[in-house]
């Protein structure tokens, strides 16, 4: 009797072959496989459809967390901190986003098992890791140390196309003869995709002919991943068969945001890396850390409210994954921005434990100058600044400025000349201790040179500005995430009144209006600067996201859960 092995890369059909009286289960991995559902029989169109997945392949989430890997290199190189860092995040994670999604938008309806699709997977997730070795150097300018950069992307966004372009023609070889409208359709997308695969692979040599000229032209990428989308989805819309309607695209995209929503549990990993290591944990550590988890866990629960559970309609299902752009890039900016924030409150608390100490200096009884000077190091060494983090000529002028702080008065006595040397001391001090800070934190502004030339006053101001953007674009993604799920919610339709879910929608919207409002804060320094410094800011949101999900649950005992099975929604 032979014994079936334990391991192996052979799969069993569900078709037996009698032989010589016994039954033998044959089967391989095929060289290629018809998309064609097997189980359904018949020649004619009406009875001949595409096989559809319920939920997503394991090869299909390895796939995605090539995507998330990507990202999480690149989130781990470009801190998000002036306008053109912002630039370069978004256009970097639309590279990578409209590849994933011409290449869900194939798998969704196409992809089987076999030989050539593995192959065809393996040269995919070979262009991602190209994109990650790209992404290092990519900016929102093209310049002489970057253009290789942007030609590597042209040249890999070209390959990638051309081997959709191949896999949709190879699938047109099964389906032309039972599926002659949906043939029709495929060889368009194909046609598209190879047109547009040309567009990619001349612009590597756009680069460099007009370097200096044109910076901004890898901006046309954006024109050719739109035509590219509108396109493959339009007509797969209205071809008959190849529609994406009763496909598993909903929940594809459903996994990647989970999976993005995931990122933000790494950040907070960072965080308490980052805040709690040095002295443990303290009551103010806790709230910001719990401010920080409590908007990621919402955040996932209140996505997760407002999923489809049924199927959409055509052009419901078309706006619903076309609006996962601006959603996950709204969705990575706020946890990345909820980081900043969080490890800005706890810089915020270290500084004000300086300035305590320098005020404690010359209150009355006033401590000896050297008790002062040896309170001040302590405070300063307690804070455990990794200064190795860009910070070392940063450790050198606070070293210097102890040093020199016992030739000088410590607090203002009667017409004291020499108080002034102490005072500039003392901003330089701040200045620099807050320069260590932020530098350890991975929170560094793109000064260049300039920046290990700036006084203490000058590098506060440095910093300021830059909380400043992230304080605006933080409620600005906020605001828009709030004004998504309103979107969401009119897509989904998963209560029966519609005026529930107008009053639903309209919520969000008013929600996101509110924290929009917030931005208007930075037209008053104190007040902002007090907003920033306080748990309050990333508990702002935490409320918002409540106040809806509570609003969802009040709303729901009014209207019951209805699915859609037959009947299509828009």
């Amino acid at each position: 009797m032979v014994r079936a092995p334990f391991f192996s890369f052979r799969r069993p059909l569900r078709r037996t072959l009698p032989v010589g009286g016994s039954s033998l289960q044959r089967g391989s991995i095929p060289f290629i496989e018809t998309p064609i559902e097997p189980s359904i029989g018949g020649t004619d169109g009406a009875s001949v459809r595409l096989n559809r997945h319920a939920d997503a392949t394991p090869i299909e989430l390895f796939f995605d967390l090539f995507f998330v890997a990507n990202l999480s290199t690149f989130t781990a190189t470009h801190e998000i901190h002036n306008v053109e860092a912002l630039g370069a995040y978004t256009g970097f994670l639309g590279v990578i986003w409209f590849t994933w999604l011409q290449v869900t938008l194939y798998d969704v309806r196409f992809a089987r098992d076999s030989v050539f699709e593995r192959f065809c997977k393996a040269v995919q997730l070979a262009a991602m890791v190209g994109f990650a070795s790209a992404g290092t150097r990519f900016t929102t300018h093209v310049r002489d140390e970057n253009v290789w950069a942007f030609q590597s992307l042209s040249l890999l966004l070209g390959g990638s196309r051309i081997l959709l372009a191949l896999q949709y023609t190879v699938n047109i070889l099964f389906i032309r003869q039972h599926m002659r409208h949906a043939a029709r359709g495929v060889s368009l997308i194909a046609t598209a995709l190879f047109v547009t695969s040309l567009v990619y692979l001349g612009m590597f040599f756009m680069f460099k002919a007009q370097l200096g000229i044109y910076p901004y032209i890898w901006t046309v990428w954006f024109v050719l991943f739109g035509l590219e989308m509108w396109i493959v989805m339009g007509v797969s819309c209205v071809t008959p068969g190849i529609g994406l309607q009763d496909t598993h695209l909903n929940v594809r995209m459903g996994l990647l945001t989970l999976i993005i929503i995931g990122e933000g549990v790494i950040a907070i990993t960072r965080i308490v890396n980052k805040t709690v290591r040095p002295g443990g944990w303290t009551k103010w550590s806790f709230v910001h850390i719990l401010g920080v988890t409590t908007n990621v866990y919402l955040l996932w629960q209140v996505y997760y409210d407002l999923s489809p559970k049924c199927m959409l309609g055509k052009y419901a299902q078309l706006a619903w994954a076309q609006l996962h752009f601006p959603f996950h890039v709204a969705l990575i900016l706020l946890l990345e921005g909820s980081q900043i924030l969080a490890l800005t409150l706890d810089i915020a608390l270290k500084l004000t434990y300086l300035l305590e100490t320098i005020m404690f200096a010359c209150e009355e009884p006033r401590p000896p100058p050297d008790v002062a000077i040896h309170l001040l190091r302590t405070t300063i060494a307690d804070m455990e600044i990794n200064y190795s983090r860009g910070s070392t000529k940063a450790r050198i002028a606070i070293s210097d400025i102890l040093e020199d702080l016992p030739n000088h008065p410590l607090c203002p006595m009667g017409q004291t000349p020499s108080y002034h040397v102490t005072r500039n001391h003392l901003g330089d001090l701040v200045g620099n201790v807050t320069a260590a800070l932020f530098s350890s934190m991975g929170i560094v502004p793109s000064e260049g040179s300039k920046f290990n030339h700036l006084s203490g006053p000058q590098l506060l101001r440095t910093y300021v500005e830059v909380l400043g953007f992230v304080y605006v674009y933080f409620f600005v993604v906020a605001s828009l995430v709030m004004f998504l799920f309103a979107a969401f919610l009119l897509l989904a339709r998963r209560h029966q009144s519609r005026f529930c879910i107008g009053i639903g929608a309209a919520a969000r919207v008013v929600l996101g209006v509110f924290l929009a409002g917030l931005v208007s804060f930075v037209r008053d320094f104190s007040l902002v600067y007090s907003f920033m410094t306080s748990p309050a800011i990333l508990y702002a949101f935490t409320f918002t996201l409540l106040t809806g999900k509570l609003f969802f649950v009040s709303i729901r005992p009014i209207a019951t859960n209805r699915c859609y099975p037959m009947k299509q929604i828009f």
